[in-house]
Order: C-alpha cells, then structure tokens, then sequence
C-alpha cells in the first residue's frame, strides 16, 4: 500500500470526525505526528473558533423565505421586506459565510495543520498543497442537493449556479411575486410565480434541516484521501525540492461546505499574498475520473487561476495516460477559499467509479503541475 493510500486509509477509519469533534482534534494531532515522522518537517496545529453548520444557517434563512412568500399573501410589503431580507442574508452567507442565521448556529472549535517548508528552503514565491481533514455530513440532504445541481449542470453545459444559486433564484422569484401583489398586480401568474419557487423552498427546507443534523462521514464529500496525496506530494517535493517556489502543506479544519480553515488560515498569515503564493488543493481521489477543477463555489461560478488552468492543459496534453480532464463543479474544494481571495488556485481531484490507484494517479499529476509551476515561475523570474 503506497504512502497516500496508508494515511487516507487511517484518517478514513476515524468515525464521527466532524467539525468541532474530539474525532477531528485527535486526528489533527496523529497527523501533525505523521507529517513530522521523515523528520525533514516540522508541524504545528493553528486553532481557530467558527460556526461550520452551512446547512443550518441557511435553513434559517429559507424558513425566513417561506414565512415572507405565506405573508405577503395579506400583508404585501412585509411579506416582501422579510424575503429581502432571506435573499440578503443567502447571499452573505454563501460567499463570506457571515449572516444572521450563522449567528444562530453554534460555535465550535477546530483547527488547522501547518508544516512550513524546511528550514534551510528559501524563494520568493509559496506554493501552499492544502486539503480539509474533517468529515463531512452525510444524509439525503447532501445527496438530494448534490444530485439536483449535478443533473442542471449538466443540462447547462457546466454553467448553472450552484445550489445557494439556486435558492437565491427562488427567493427573488418569491420577492417578485409579492412586489407585483404590493403595487396591485394580481392573477394567475402571480400566484404561479409565487407558488413554484415557494414550493422549492419548503423542499429546500426539509433538505437542509436533515443535513444540518445529518451523522458525519465517511462518505461523499469526505476528504481522507485528499488529505493523503498533500502530505505524499509534500514528502516527494521536499525530496526534490523546486527550485523556484518553497512548499508549505496546510491541512484544514472546518472544509466541509466552506473551507472555512484555510479562509482562517490566510486571515492569520497576512503575508501569504496573490503575489507571492500559489495554492494547489487536492479534493477527494477516489474515481477513474482525474481532473483540475476549472470553476466552483456553491453560489456562482468562481473561475480558478487562468494561468494554472493552463498548466492543466499542458500536464494533461504532455501526458494523456493520466486521463486529466477539465471539470466544473459547484461546490466547496480546498482551494476556494484562496481562490475568493485573489490568490491563484487551483484544485486536483478525482471522481467516477471507485479505483484503488486513484490517490497514486493524483500524486503524479500533483507532481508533474509543480514541475509545470517551477518552470514558469522560472521563465517570469528570466523574463
């Protein structure tokens, strides 16, 4: 069993390892132990405080959605101030995660492991390997909310939003339909355009409130073996070091949904600018299927590093035994959070049908995009 395999195998088997949990602080420190184990690295744990219940914020929020789409029948103006203000809120909280209904979420504590680059490692530019180390929540919320957005994207060509998108869409569907009921328009299509969206919204509901108290993994969305291919890919670069870039592997806590740590983590350590920093994250490895994640986010389409795309490109045409294919996606990798920051990103990951070999195919292609990195980080220092 190859190295990646080994440690995403272990951190896997550790059940309940939720945000917040004694299950997530335990393996963060077996893995700070892991990384420091070659002895070339060191490793710390960085903690933080967040409130990581995505699911139950925004359950507030569409509950505030439904009660403004039901009063807005009689009382038109604060039936359409309180969806205002559910879209409002929606909005916040999917793009910087700060809303009135996280701050009725509770808060936890987790953390993050940080291993900066060997000691005698010295360049202009940090290239950051990340990857979350908590489960996420299972349940047929997760599997209902993924499912429906997968088969619009599809539909789309790839260029739907994102669930939160979505539930933004049906909020000013509903905002609409009591505007028109407030400047006394009324009729058929008012009520239709009042009664689909609200529809969704009751669906959306449900949905939410049983992945906000959904068990935790494993299962999809679990990262165990994400986490695996950063800490090999980090010991492989640290064996061959490139010449132009110092590597630093940041594992994460609070990913599931947000990658709220490493948000925490770039808060915390202001000099990790776009200038200076690159960050390649590595999702899930678990399918036949390898691919670098062109866009994502949950809201809209977010568009990672042009320039590290095209490195993709390139790895993917130098090497097509690898299968490395360009995917969108429309949820949260590792990488987002940089991505929302400005600073070039990009993430790995691999889906489809289950392969044994998909974590030793991610690491090659990990390997084979720093040396793409290296080099053009070369040819910009020549130019």
């Amino acid at each position: 069993m190859s190295a990646a395999a080994e440690i995403a195998g272990s951190l896997a088997a550790v059940p309940d390892r939720g945000v917040g949990t004694d299950a997530e602080r335990r393996s963060a420190i077996e893995l700070a132990e892991v990384i420091r184990r070659p002895g070339r690295r060191d490793a710390s744990l960085e903690p933080f405080w967040c409130r990581p219940n995505w699911a139950m914020a925004q359950a507030w929020h569409t509950g505030l959605g439904v009660a403004g789409s039901l009063v807005s029948v009689s009382s038109h103006w604060v039936g359409a101030g309180l969806l205002a203000a559910a879209l409002i809120s929606t909005f916040a909280d999917a793009f910087f995660a700060v809303s009135p209904g996280r701050r009725l979420t509770r808060e936890h504590a987790s953390q993050n492991v940080v291993s900066p680059a060997p000691g005698s490692a010295s360049a202009d530019v940090r290239l950051i390997i990340t990857a979350n180390l908590d489960a996420a929540r299972q349940g047929v919320g997760r599997r209902a909310l993924s499912g429906l957005t997968a088969r619009l994207r599809s539909l789309t060509g790839g260029r739907a939003p994102g669930w939160a998108g979505w539930l933004m869409l049906a909020l000013a569907l509903a905002l609409a339909a009591a505007l028109l009921r407030a400047t006394g328009t009324t009729g058929t299509a008012v009520k239709v355009l009042q009664l689909v969206p609200t529809a969704g919204l009751v669906i959306a509901l449900a949905l939410l409130l049983e992945l906000a108290a959904a068990a935790w993994g494993p299962g999809p969305g679990d990262n165990a073996s994400g986490v695996g291919v950063a800490v090999a890919l980090a010991r492989a670069l640290d064996a061959a070091p490139p010449a132009h870039a110092t590597v630093e592997l940041v594992l994460t806590g609070a990913g599931d949904g947000e990658a709220i740590g490493l948000s925490r983590y770039l808060r915390g350590h202001r000099d990790r600018r776009p200038s200076n920093t690159i960050v390649l994250g590595i999702g899930p490895c678990t399918g036949t299927a390898t691919a670098w994640l062109r866009s994502d986010g949950p809201l809209f389409p977010l568009g990672y590093s042009a320039i590290l795309r095209r490195l993709c490109q390139q790895v993917a045409g130098s090497d097509p035994a690898l299968g490395l294919h360009e995917l969108r996606s429309r949820g949260s990798s590792p990488a987002l959070a940089a991505r929302q920051a400005g600073i070039p990103a990009v993430t790995l990951t691999s889906q489809g049908a289950p392969d044994e070999t998909a974590t030793e195919r991610v690491l090659l292609v990990g390997l084979a995009l720093t040396d793409a990195i290296d080099a053009y980080l070369g040819e910009l220092r020549q130019g």
